[in-house]
């Protein structure tokens, strides 16, 4: 009889949670893709929590999946305090990342492929194996990773001037993944002198002439780009995800996103001081 009531109540939590999600009508949603990344979306609603935005965002990547298959990894948002702040939204979230959103790491794209295109140096990690789903510390964490790669998001903020934009929203939207490059990689160490070199790396983010847009410090990212990977672990095995060999995971913006103003631009992104190695990744923007 104890454990038909308890049935019972979880049921009716359940539905209670189902009933609040206000899910977006999914022919919105067919439109809004129907129409990426250039028509501008209009008619959003900005009142909505974050359990809200994933129901969203569940609708999104499966009508994105019948375009372009099973996802190839994940990305993690707002994973720095710049951007936390810009959306409102005061932890990481997630979106996923399917092949067809990568380009070749040194070609040329529109700067007009979207509406209102831009240009964000992020990090990539490419996973190793799922034993990283039982990781508890950095370390463990770090057995189960391949590689780190310079890397830089190139999304289209496709929503209309004047609507609302904050950080539920773009959780509705699957994280605005859209164009993404990433560069060569250095192979992940296991050791405590890598995981606090995460941390103190350098990244330089420069123009064609190589004069310096931004430089940010790898802690820019929840204080070392590891503990990014140790919230993923937290946040999927409470969803029953779970990450598998050759996912690729964006760790987030490193510093601030920028506008696609100008053609003719070329945008490097450049890794220092991990494992004595330079790394970087380039794009131009026609």
């Amino acid at each position: 009889m104890k454990n038909i009531i308890c049935l019972v109540s979880l049921i009716f939590l359940l539905n209670i949670n189902i009933a609040y999600a206000k899910c977006m009508d999914s022919s919105k949603i067919k439109e809004i893709i129907k129409g990426a990344p250039i028509t501008p979306i209009t008619g959003l609603e900005a009142n909505i929590t974050l359990e809200d935005a994933y129901c969203n965002q569940n609708i999104y990547v499966t009508e994105l999946k019948k375009l372009y298959g099973e996802p190839i990894g994940y990305k993690v948002g707002f994973t720095g305090k710049a951007t936390q702040e810009r959306f409102k939204i005061s932890k990481p979230a997630t979106g996923v990342l399917f092949k067809e959103m990568f380009i070749k790491n040194g070609s040329s794209i529109n700067k007009g492929f979207g509406h209102r295109t831009l240009i964000e140096p992020d990090l990539m990690v490419i996973i190793k194996d799922s034993n990283i789903m039982s990781a508890t510390n950095d370390i463990e964490a770090a057995k189960s990773i391949k590689s780190i790669h310079p890397f830089m998001e190139i999304p289209a903020l496709q929503i209309a001037k004047g609507e609302p934009i904050n950080g539920a929203i773009l959780v509705s939207l699957n994280m605005l993944a859209t164009k993404m490059v990433m560069g060569p990689g250095i192979k992940f160490e296991a050791t405590p002198e890598f995981i606090k070199s995460l941390g103190e790396m350098e990244t330089i983010f420069t123009d064609e002439n190589n004069n310096v847009i931004q430089t940010a410090p790898g802690s820019a990212l929840l204080g070392n780009p590891i503990n990014v990977i140790l919230w993923l672990i937290k946040e999927f095995n409470n969803k029953g995800i779970v990450l598998k060999e050759n996912d690729r995971i964006s760790l987030g913006s490193v510093g601030k996103l920028f506008p696609l103003v100008d053609s003719g631009k070329v945008y490097t992104y450049t890794l220092k001081g991990l494992s004595d190695k330079t790394v970087s990744t380039s794009i131009k923007i026609n």
